[in-house]
């Protein structure tokens, strides 16, 4: 039988918190040594047409990279991509999971979004291949959709579900689910529980056609809360180290006490109503330590994308988060190291050279933790390859050049994020940046290519202006190689 991803393909992207190096550099703050830099052993279950592996293989020629997932169509792309870029590192097999035995150990096994929408038996072998097939200090990551906020979204799957029942094609469930979304998001709002299904519609409507098919009207969705997860990972001899957001693990402030560490976690989610979850699991036999140290601390590096704004007379200090959220702190340490940790962004800075000198390392380490758990900043194990400047002969990513050529729009930076450029002068000029122009062959290479209006002569002066706002959003988007 054809696979629904063969039918209807997933958009498939790069999973920034699934990249090795963030997931090493959480393993190693919970006490574990992290396999080597560069040389990592990565497996990737489900990983549809390999988006997510792609770009690491591209990165880290050293290493080795394997792929996997049920549908052919998307593994074809894939595959295609693969021998597009020359990766030699790269394997993508095209496997029933409950078949397949992997071909030695890895030291990173990544399974975005598969546990909720997969039947328990295949579930239960992802957890079976984990335990197997993970080198001695390797780490899994496992994200799913999580319980108690996957009851709400559960109401909506049901209600969509049931609208769609008849439809004699996916194109036509999908087009009567956007009917339902839209009607029910635009009934009035007279009560909390209206309210919150509203806002579950305006989400699915937010989402792309295949999104809805393959997340909201699949057959198998089936969240579970956290303790439930953490008991099946046990039930293979693997603990549960974190989350690859610890934004969402920050259980600082809980109304009452928690027995344990792991029972905090799962008080968090339902005060949180939590509805998604990216478990780091390992081995259970690897000794973690909850309490933090700076020491662990030390061989990693930190970046932060913070805006800080002008210091208040009372001394207090607001920093502009992501997603219009802020921070503001009148704590002389978190002052220092998110303005130095600003002054540098988009590169990194090794945690030995933060200024946390005066300061008790136990305090300084729950700050740092403090910070990762606000989003303020990111801990990786190796920094990734970002300019802190625009160079006299700027490059910009060779992996995101090469997508252009391809005449795609969304290209990946260096930290493994998605980058939308819908503009064709800023994609030109991402072109242009190989390392063999500098500003004057830039600024003419711009002009033959955008000429004035009518055609008369492309004003140098109005070139040159660009060309400086598009190399310093080149460099804010991380696109510029370091």
């Amino acid at each position: 039988m054809p696979d629904l991803y063969d039918e209807v393909p997933y958009p498939s992207l790069p999973r920034p918190q699934s990249h090795p190096s963030r997931i090493a550099a959480l393993a190693a703050i919970a006490g574990m040594t992290p396999p080597p830099v560069s040389r990592w052993r990565v497996l990737e279950i489900g990983c549809g047409d390999a988006c997510n592996l792609l770009p690491l293989a591209f990165e880290y020629p050293k290493g080795r990279f394997t792929g996997v997932d049920r549908a052919a169509v998307p593994m074809a792309r894939g595959r295609d991509m693969a021998a597009k870029l020359g990766l030699a590192n790269l394997e993508l097999y095209e496997v029933n999971l409950l078949d397949w035995k992997p071909n030695g150990e890895f030291d990173y096994i990544i399974a975005h979004g598969f546990y909720s929408w997969v039947p328990f038996e295949i579930r239960d072998r992802l957890l079976a291949l984990c335990a197997t097939a993970l080198s001695s200090g390797g780490v899994a990551y496992i994200s799913y959709n999580a319980l108690p906020g996957g009851h709400l979204r559960r109401y909506v799957w049901d209600l969509l579900k049931f609208h769609t029942s008849r439809a004699a094609s996916p194109r036509i469930r999908i087009e009567k689910a956007h009917e339902v979304a839209r009607l029910v998001a635009a009934l009035p709002v007279d009560d909390p529980g209206r309210a919150a299904i509203r806002r579950e519609m305006e989400n699915v409507l937010e989402r792309g056609s295949e999104a809805i098919f393959h997340d909201d009207l699949s057959e198998t969705n089936d969240p579970v809360y956290l303790m439930d997860f953490i008991g099946h990972a046990a039930r293979h001899g693997l603990q549960y180290l974190g989350d690859a957001e610890p934004v969402r693990d920050d259980v600082r402030d809980l109304p009452w006490p928690a027995e344990d560490w792991f029972e905090a976690r799962q008080y968090g989610d339902f005060l949180a109503c939590r509805k998604f979850r990216e478990s780091i699991l390992c081995r259970e036999q690897i000794p973690l330590r909850r309490v933090l140290s700076l020491d662990r601390f030390q061989a990693l590096a930190a970046a932060s994308r913070v805006k800080p704004a002008e210091p208040q007379p009372d001394g207090a200090q607001k920093f502009e988060l992501s997603q219009g959220r802020s921070l503001t702190t009148n704590h002389p340490l978190v002052k220092d190291v998110l303005c130095f940790l600003a002054s540098r962004w988009p590169g990194s800075v090794p945690v030995t050279g933060l200024p946390l000198g005066g300061y008790p390392p136990e305090d300084a380490a729950d700050m740092l933790m403090r910070l990762v758990e606000a989003e303020a900043i990111e801990f990786w194990q190796q920094p990734p390859r970002v300019a802190m400047a625009i160079g006299e002969r700027p490059v910009a990513s060779p992996l995101a050049r090469f997508q252009l050529s391809l005449g795609l729009t969304m290209v990946t930076n260096q930290r493994h994020q998605s980058i939308d450029l819908p503009d064709e002068s800023g994609r030109l000029l991402v072109s242009l940046l190989d390392g063999t122009r500098d500003r004057e062959a830039l600024a003419a290479a711009m002009g033959r290519v955008a000429p004035g209006p009518e055609g008369a002569p492309a004003d140098p002066a109005a070139i040159e202006r660009a060309l400086q706002v598009g190399l310093q959003e080149m460099l804010r988007l991380c696109l510029l190689v370091g």
